[in-house]
């Protein structure tokens, strides 16, 4: 009876191209020779499995990502108009470039999409919970949900990645996240909250014991674009937070964050950016519920002939009915909406929506803002750590507690 090894290299080489992830094809090559040579002599394998590892639709972004990143620094307007132009007006034609990338750029492309994945099914998953604290395990997203979350973190990568350097006109921002519907920037306001408090809670433990970073004077209790400390941090990007949170020793965390610490001159401001997409004279005077589906539609500025990617009405519909009330300059990272965006309520299929009951549920108390208590905590704790650090101590203070401080050897820890 015939066996795979007797099927002709070109058939072996496509089966090895519908694999469902790049880790998968070094195994089957060392397994069987023919397996081997089959790869060898078929082109476009890698490119292959990884469309199939993260579907056909966020290829595009995942190439115009990769592209960012590769682009000559310091980076200057027309290159990174021109990569984004492509992305919004030729899609098709950025994801054809992925089979004749070399097979390192294939990986890098992989593990990039394996961050996102998890970030983002992580954030659908304590959203849904959110909205059905019944709800136990993973959510099941639906296609067009997973791409949505993904292409939303995607799109926040691309803005760390492109906009990093200080050297844009101040237009800029403003001139890429046009480029969206504005529930889709709201989707962005969104994943950019969820990165923030994932990055919280993976460096605080760092941040608010470190002897250095006491004596810097590290907020550490401050959210949103007020904290510059932690808008540094996360204009690293998707992939800086998520390899934070994967660091499983207070030692690896510290290199990280001391590696990349100190606000630069103009940090990247994702919560600022979106703040002023719309411009008070924008506004007509009309409530959100006063425009037409017509009008709203039209503000992305996109070609006429580009065909939508995401037409399910679900993010739409509960964007304006969440802000029918106010004006669209406030429809996006409002503060009172945090609740909402916590539960993802512009990512749902329009059908979830339809089918579950109770809709968001209530607003709950922000526990965004800290408390007088913290405030006054953290800052006892920079002068306590402040008085370490001038006597030589360095590492891990705790409250009353030194016994982890390293010392210099002709320093006593008294």
């Amino acid at each position: 009876m015939p066996t795979i090894t007797d099927l002709p290299c070109e058939i072996v080489g496509t089966i090895l191209g519908n694999l469902d992830h790049l880790r998968f094809l070094a195994p089957a090559l060392l397994a069987c020779r023919h397996f081997s040579t089959s790869f060898k002599e078929s082109r476009g394998v890698e490119a292959s499995i990884l469309r199939h590892q993260m579907t056909p639709a966020l290829l595009p972004h995942a190439v115009t990502l990769m592209e960012a990143s590769r682009l000559p620094r310091p980076l200057i307007n027309s290159s990174v108009l021109t990569l984004i132009d492509e992305l919004y007006c030729s899609p098709a034609r950025l994801a054809a470039r992925v089979f004749a990338l070399p097979l390192p750029v294939l990986r890098s492309m992989g593990r990039t999409h394996d961050a996102i994945h998890s970030l983002a099914t992580g954030f659908a998953t304590s959203a849904w919970q959110r909205i059905s604290p019944s709800t136990t395990g993973r959510v099941t997203l639906s296609p067009t949900e997973y791409f949505r979350f993904c292409r939303a973190f995607y799109r926040v990568e691309l803005f760390y990645t492109a906009f990093r350097d200080p050297v844009f006109e101040d237009n800029m921002n403003p001139w890429f996240f046009r480029r969206h519907h504005p529930w889709e920037n709201e989707q962005l306001a969104s994943v950019y909250e969820y990165l923030e408090e994932r990055f919280a809670e993976a460096s605080l433990d760092v941040v608010a014991h470190d002897v250095d970073f006491g004596e810097m004077g590290i907020d550490y209790v401050t959210a949103g674009a007020d904290n510059r400390w932690t808008q540094g941090w996360l204009s690293h990007g998707v992939e800086f937070v998520y390899n934070l949170t994967l660091a499983d020793t207070w030692d690896a965390k510290y290199r990280m964050l001391a590696d990349t610490s100190g606000p630069s001159d103009r940090e990247t401001s994702l919560p600022q950016a979106l703040q002023e997409v719309m411009d008070d004279d924008e506004d007509d005077g009309r409530r959100l519920a006063e425009y037409s589906d017509a009008e709203l539609h039209t503000i992305a500025q996109r070609d006429n002939d580009q065909a939508e990617d995401d037409t399910d009405r679900g993010p739409y519909d509960a964007w304006r009915e969440a802000n029918a009330d106010r004006w669209l300059a406030d429809s996006c990272m409002f503060g009172d909406a945090a609740w909402l965006r916590e539960r993802a309520y512009v990512f749902w299929d329009r059908e979830r929506l339809q089918n579950h009951q109770g809709g968001f549920g209530e607003d709950p108390e922000n526990r965004r803002d800290y408390t007088e208590a913290e405030h006054k905590a953290m800052m006892e704790s920079f002068d306590e750590r402040s008085k370490v650090w001038q006597k030589g101590g360095r590492g891990y203070w705790s409250k009353d507690d030194t016994s982890r401080v390293i010392w210099p050897r002709d320093v006593s820890s008294s």
